[in-house]
């Protein structure tokens, strides 16, 4: 249940109005970092920023649009979309790589981007390699950079990126996706039984959908309604009568 456009993406209402604004008028940044606590969305917000900017159609305005580059981004194949892991590869010998490839044009695309995604990982020698490249890239290279952690991440290179600050998705807002994803999944679980699961979640989608799917795996064995009681079992939290 990734988001596919940035209508799909519940609780950052001004970071896409934003995104969105930026990419009408044609004023991007060299850079994006996005930022914000475990399962608010900052990958995805990656890929649907690396879909609208080289989107065939008009990205913006198509409910689910299914051309060539959005499909092949949506399924992590595209040459000029490419996804790294920073926890895997901090070495300043992987930087050197993406800066090396950079200076060629994109294959394919309109815009050659690079998702660096935990980028808190990357060495110190790794940022200052990518110093010179963030402030004067070349135009059709785009950086995206996803940490949990801004405070790792040197200033002088939030300095060069436009930074994006992702929250925690509120309560309400969470207990309504998870009842839209539990009629789409056909479980029985009752409202209160939700409620408690999209408190529990703390704010995090990723970390409410895995509690939800947990949930509905026992529906699925036991063919009964999930209620409140068996939810405060599974997370071991107290009874308020308690």
């Amino acid at each position: 249940y990734r988001p596919k456009n940035f209508k799909e993406l519940i609780g950052q209402d001004i970071m896409v109005e934003t995104i969105t604004n930026s990419i009408k008028l044609n004023k991007l940044p060299n850079a994006y970092l996005l930022t914000g606590i475990r399962g608010v969305g900052k990958t995805t917000t990656a890929r649907l920023i690396a879909k609208a900017l080289n989107c065939d159609k008009n990205f913006l305005k198509e409910e689910n649009c299914e051309c060539n580059h959005c499909e092949e981004i949506a399924n992590s194949k595209h040459l000029d979309v490419l996804e790294m892991d920073a926890a895997s590869k901090t070495g300043v010998d992987d930087v050197r790589e993406i800066i090396d490839s950079s200076r060629y044009k994109p294959t394919i695309a309109k815009y050659k981007i690079y998702i660096i995604d935990e980028c808190q990982m990357l060495s110190r020698s790794s940022w200052n390699a990518l110093l010179k490249t963030l402030e004067e890239p070349p135009e059709q290279l785009k950086f995206i950079f996803c940490t949990t952690e801004p405070k790792k991440v040197p200033v002088t290179i939030i300095s060069r990126c436009q930074r994006f600050d992702l929250h925690r998705i509120y309560t309400q807002t969470l207990f309504d996706h998870l009842k839209k994803i539990t009629k789409l999944e056909n479980g029985k679980i009752s409202d209160e039984a939700i409620k408690l699961i999209a408190k529990a979640g703390e704010g995090s989608v990723r970390d409410s959908l895995s509690l939800l799917d947990r949930a509905l795996i026992s529906h699925h064995i036991n063919q009964q309604e999930i209620d409140e009681k068996y939810v405060r079992t599974m997370l071991g939290i107290a009874d308020r009568s308690k």
